[in-house]
Protein backbone atom coordinates (compact mmCIF):
# COMPACT_ATOMS: atom_id res chain seq x y z
CA UNK A 1 0.00 0.00 0.00
CA UNK A 2 2.48 2.42 0.87
CA UNK A 3 4.91 1.67 -2.61
CA UNK A 4 1.37 2.46 -4.41
CA UNK A 5 0.87 5.56 -2.71
CA UNK A 6 4.38 6.96 -3.05
CA UNK A 7 4.23 5.90 -6.82
CA UNK A 8 1.37 8.03 -7.06
CA UNK A 9 2.69 11.01 -4.75
CA UNK A 10 6.28 10.44 -7.54
CA UNK A 11 4.04 10.43 -10.37
CA UNK A 12 1.90 13.70 -9.14
CA UNK A 13 5.13 15.56 -8.03
CA UNK A 14 6.79 14.72 -12.31
CA UNK A 15 3.39 16.15 -13.53
CA UNK A 16 3.55 19.43 -11.84
CA UNK A 17 6.89 19.95 -12.97
CA UNK A 18 6.18 21.94 -15.97
CA UNK A 19 8.42 21.73 -18.93
CA UNK A 20 9.22 25.19 -20.67
CA UNK A 21 8.32 26.34 -23.85
CA UNK A 22 10.67 25.83 -26.61
CA UNK A 23 12.01 27.93 -29.51
CA UNK A 24 10.54 25.09 -31.53
CA UNK A 25 7.07 25.92 -29.98
CA UNK A 26 7.03 29.80 -30.27
CA UNK A 27 8.60 29.78 -34.39
CA UNK A 28 5.64 27.21 -34.96
CA UNK A 29 2.95 29.35 -32.93
CA UNK A 30 -0.01 30.83 -34.98
CA UNK A 31 -1.02 34.58 -33.68
CA UNK A 32 -4.78 35.89 -34.62
CA UNK A 33 -3.94 39.62 -35.39
CA UNK A 34 -3.63 42.12 -32.59
CA UNK A 35 -6.83 42.65 -30.67
CA UNK A 36 -8.15 46.18 -31.35
CA UNK A 37 -9.42 48.12 -27.95
CA UNK A 38 -13.18 47.35 -28.47
CA UNK A 39 -12.09 43.36 -28.85
CA UNK A 40 -10.56 43.70 -25.22
CA UNK A 41 -13.07 45.82 -23.78
CA UNK A 42 -15.84 43.87 -24.79
CA UNK A 43 -13.96 40.23 -23.72
CA UNK A 44 -12.90 42.18 -20.16
CA UNK A 45 -16.37 43.05 -19.57
CA UNK A 46 -17.88 40.29 -20.32
CA UNK A 47 -15.70 38.15 -18.01
CA UNK A 48 -16.35 40.52 -15.51
CA UNK A 49 -20.12 40.44 -15.66
CA UNK A 50 -19.79 36.77 -14.97
CA UNK A 51 -16.89 36.77 -12.32
CA UNK A 52 -18.39 39.89 -10.48
CA UNK A 53 -21.60 40.85 -7.95
CA UNK A 54 -21.29 44.61 -9.28
CA UNK A 55 -19.16 44.81 -12.28
CA UNK A 56 -20.01 48.07 -13.06
CA UNK A 57 -18.82 49.71 -10.15
CA UNK A 58 -15.10 47.65 -10.74
CA UNK A 59 -12.44 50.42 -11.64
CA UNK A 60 -9.60 48.21 -14.07
CA UNK A 61 -6.84 49.03 -15.83
CA UNK A 62 -5.38 46.86 -18.21
CA UNK A 63 -2.25 46.51 -20.03
CA UNK A 64 -1.60 46.34 -23.86
CA UNK A 65 -1.84 43.33 -25.85
CA UNK A 66 1.31 41.48 -25.64
CA UNK A 67 2.56 38.63 -27.52
CA UNK A 68 2.78 35.84 -24.84
CA UNK A 69 1.96 31.94 -23.97
CA UNK A 70 -0.31 30.54 -21.16
CA UNK A 71 -1.74 27.50 -19.67
CA UNK A 72 -4.53 26.94 -16.93
CA UNK A 73 -2.41 23.74 -15.63
CA UNK A 74 2.01 23.67 -15.91
CA UNK A 75 1.53 20.08 -17.47
CA UNK A 76 -0.91 21.24 -20.53
CA UNK A 77 -0.05 22.52 -23.65
CA UNK A 78 0.53 26.03 -24.16
CA UNK A 79 -1.66 28.56 -25.95
CA UNK A 80 -0.04 31.48 -28.03
CA UNK A 81 -1.64 34.91 -28.58
CA UNK A 82 -2.22 38.27 -27.36
CA UNK A 83 -2.21 38.68 -23.79
CA UNK A 84 -3.90 41.52 -21.91
CA UNK A 85 -3.17 41.73 -18.29
CA UNK A 86 -5.93 43.69 -16.07
CA UNK A 87 -5.83 44.55 -12.37
CA UNK A 88 -9.37 45.10 -11.22
CA UNK A 89 -10.94 46.61 -8.08
CA UNK A 90 -14.32 45.60 -7.46
CA UNK A 91 -16.37 48.00 -5.04
CA UNK A 92 -17.03 46.00 -1.84
CA UNK A 93 -21.29 45.83 -0.70
CA UNK A 94 -20.14 48.63 2.01
CA UNK A 95 -19.29 50.85 -1.27
CA UNK A 96 -15.30 50.64 -0.24
CA UNK A 97 -12.83 49.56 -2.05
CA UNK A 98 -12.28 45.69 -2.52
CA UNK A 99 -9.06 43.71 -2.73
CA UNK A 100 -7.09 44.82 -6.02
CA UNK A 101 -7.42 41.16 -8.21
CA UNK A 102 -5.17 40.68 -11.63
CA UNK A 103 -6.61 38.50 -14.16
CA UNK A 104 -5.16 37.99 -17.84
CA UNK A 105 -6.98 37.25 -21.09
CA UNK A 106 -5.46 35.40 -23.72
CA UNK A 107 -6.71 35.94 -27.50
CA UNK A 108 -5.73 33.17 -29.38
CA UNK A 109 -6.68 31.75 -32.79
CA UNK A 110 -8.93 29.16 -31.09
CA UNK A 111 -10.93 31.84 -28.92
CA UNK A 112 -10.36 33.87 -25.83
CA UNK A 113 -9.33 32.25 -22.68
CA UNK A 114 -9.27 34.06 -19.06
CA UNK A 115 -6.83 33.37 -16.10
CA UNK A 116 -7.12 34.78 -12.60
CA UNK A 117 -3.86 34.68 -11.38
CA UNK A 118 -4.37 33.89 -8.09
CA UNK A 119 -4.58 30.13 -8.94
CA UNK A 120 -1.49 29.89 -10.19
CA UNK A 121 0.77 28.31 -7.92
CA UNK A 122 4.23 29.41 -9.63
CA UNK A 123 3.30 32.02 -12.55
CA UNK A 124 6.07 31.56 -14.27
CA UNK A 125 4.56 27.52 -15.27
CA UNK A 126 1.90 29.18 -16.46
CA UNK A 127 2.26 32.96 -18.14
CA UNK A 128 4.88 33.82 -20.38
CA UNK A 129 5.56 37.19 -22.27
CA UNK A 130 7.08 36.16 -25.61
CA UNK A 131 9.50 39.58 -25.49
CA UNK A 132 10.61 39.03 -22.38
CA UNK A 133 12.13 35.19 -23.52
CA UNK A 134 15.94 35.27 -24.57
Amino acid sequence: MKTKLLSLIAALALAACAAPVTQQEIAQAKFPPQPNQAAVDKEVNTYLKSAMNNPDMAKKECSPPRKAWARALAFETPKFGWMVVCDVNAKEKSGGDGPMKTYMFLFTTNGNFSYDSASFGNINNNVQFLDLIK
